[in-house]
C-alpha cells in the first residue's frame, strides 16, 4: 500500500461524498478500503461502515501507516468531517490530484466528471488569456475577465435572469458557459449564504461552511448569514468553483474594495489599483504618484507548509512590471500560528528574499504609510 493507494481512498471518498454514501459503494473506494484492510495496523479494523466512517474522521496520523502518507497531506486532518470531505482533503483532492492532472485511468466516470467541472472555469481562463495576448482590444478581455471573477465570488447563487442581465454584452464570454459553473438548486430547497465563506450546507442540523477553519460560526440570526429565498431557477456554484474560485476569492476582492476607498480618498497619491492584472497573473496592482507599481497576491491557507511551495516570484514582465511585490496572508490565518511568517519565509525556497510576507491588516498599513510620504 503507498501513495497510489491513498489517493485512491480520497478519489473514492470524493465520489462516495458526492453520491450521499449511497450504494453500489465507488469501484475506487472499494478497491481503496481493500487494500487499506490488509495494511492497517496501528488500529483494528472497523467491522460495519458506521465505524469505518468514524475511523475517517480521524486524525490521519493515528491510523494510516505513516511511511506511506504523501508529504502533501496534513495528517492531523481526518478524511472526512461530518460526514463530508475534511477541508485537508478537499484541498488535497483538488490541488495535489485534481490539478496535477493525477487522476487515474481506471477511475470511475463520475471521479473524472468531477475533474472535468474544476476545469471549466480554467479553460475559460486559458482562453481568455490567449486572446489577452493575441486581440486587438486587450482592455475589453480584461474587463470581462474581471467582471467573470468578481461575479462568481460575489454570488454563490443566481438565476438565468440574472446572467442574462450581467452578460448579456460580453463579446468574449458565453452566459452558457458562465451557467456552467453552477448547478441547479432543488424545487423548495432551503438555501443559505454565509458573506465570508459563500454557499452553507447543512449537515446533522447545522449550517456548515467549505472551509471551517476559515470561518467556523453560521447560527442563523448572524448578520453575515443570509437565506436565499427560492425562485424558479435557482443555481449554486458547483463545489469545486466555490472551493477554488469564490472562497480565495472574497479576501481578495474584500481588499480591493478597501484598497480603491483608499484611492478615492488620496487620488493624488494612490493613483490607480487594478483588479487581476493580465488575466489573473497576480491579484492587484497599486500605481502611486511616484512612479512606483506594487504587485500584491493574496493566499489563504491554513497550513504555511502547504502554502510555502506554491509561493514563487510573481510575474512582472511589460505592463505587469512592478517595484515591490507582496504576498499578503489574512490576519487571522497568522493568529492561529504566530510563526506562520518564519515558516513560509524558511521553506519558500523559490521565493526570492525581496517579495514581502506580510498580513492584510499589515499591508494595509504599509499602503497608508506610503500614501502619507506622498502627501
Amino acid at each position: 500500500m503507498g501513495s497510489n493507494e491513498f489517493d485512491s481512498l480520497v478519489l473514492g471518498l470524493a465520489e462516495f461524498v458526492r453520491r450521499d454514501g449511497r450504494y453500489p459503494y465507488p469501484e475506487l473506494l472499494r478497491y481503496a478500503l481493500n487494500k487499506l484492510a490488509l495494511e492497517l495496523t496501528a488500529v483494528p479494523y472497523p467491522r460495519t461502515l458506521t465505524g469505518l466512517l468514524a475511523l475517517l474522521e480521524k486524525p490521519v496520523k493515528t491510523w494510516y501507516p505513516r511511511s506511506l502518507l504523501p508529504k502533501e497531506f496534513d495528517s492531523d486532518f481526518g478524511l472526512l468531517y461530518e460526514g463530508g470531505l475534511s477541508e485537508e482533503t478537499s484541498r488535497y483532492f483538488y490541488e495535489e490530484l485534481l490539478e496535477q492532472g493525477k487522476i487515474p485511468e481506471f477511475a470511475t466516470a463520475a471521479t473524472k466528471q468531477i475533474a472535468i467541472e474544476n476545469y471549466q472555469f480554467y479553460k475559460i481562463l486559458g482562453r481568455l488569456q490567449e486572446l489577452y495576448n493575441n486581440d486587438s482590444d486587450p482592455e475589453c478581455i480584461q474587463q470581462e475577465y474581471v467582471l467573470l471573477r468578481s461575479f462568481l465570488i460575489e454570488n454563490g447563487y443566481t438565476t438565468p435572469a440574472q446572467l442574462r442581465k450581467v452578460f448579456f454584452k460580453t463579446r468574449h464570454i458565453d452566459i452558457e458557459e458562465v451557467g456552467d459553473l453552477y448547478e441547479d438548486c432543488e424545487e423548495n430547497e432551503p438555501c443559505w449564504n454565509c458573506d465570508r465563506c459563500g454557499p452553507l450546507f447543512k449537515k446533522y442540523g447545522k449550517l456548515r461552511g467549505i472551509k471551517p477553519s476559515a470561518c467556523n460560526d453560521h447560527r442563523q440570526d448572524l448578520p453575515y448569514v443570509r437565506k436565499i429565498t427560492w425562485q424558479q431557477g435557482l443555481r449554486r456554484l458547483k463545489f469545486g468553483i466555490h472551493l477554488r474560485i469564490c472562497l480565495p476569492g472574497l479576501p481578495e476582492i474584500r481588499l480591493f474594495h478597501t484598497l480603491k476607498e483608499l484611492q478615492r480618498k488620496y487620488p493624488d497619491q494612490l493613483c490607480a489599483t487594478h483588479l487581476y492584472p493580465g488575466i489573473d497573473r497576480y491579484d492587484l496592482q497599486l500605481c502611486f504618484c511616484d512612479g512606483a507599481t506594487w504587485a500584491v497576491d493574496i493566499k489563504d491557507y491554513q497550513n504555511p507548509y502547504n502554502l510555502a511551495p506554491k509561493l514563487t516570484p510573481l510575474f512582472g514582465e511589460g505592463d505587469l512590471h512592478y517595484d515591490e511585490s507582496f504576498y499578503v496572508i489574512p490576519i487571522q490565518r497568522l493568529q492561529q500560528r504566530e510563526d506562520y511568517i518564519e515558516i513560509l519565509r524558511e521553506q519558500a525556497i523559490k521565493l526570492p528574499s525581496s517579495t514581502h510576507l506580510l498580513s492584510d491588516a499589515v499591508f494595509q498599513e504599509r499602503v497608508i504609510n506610503k500614501i502619507e510620504c506622498l502627501k
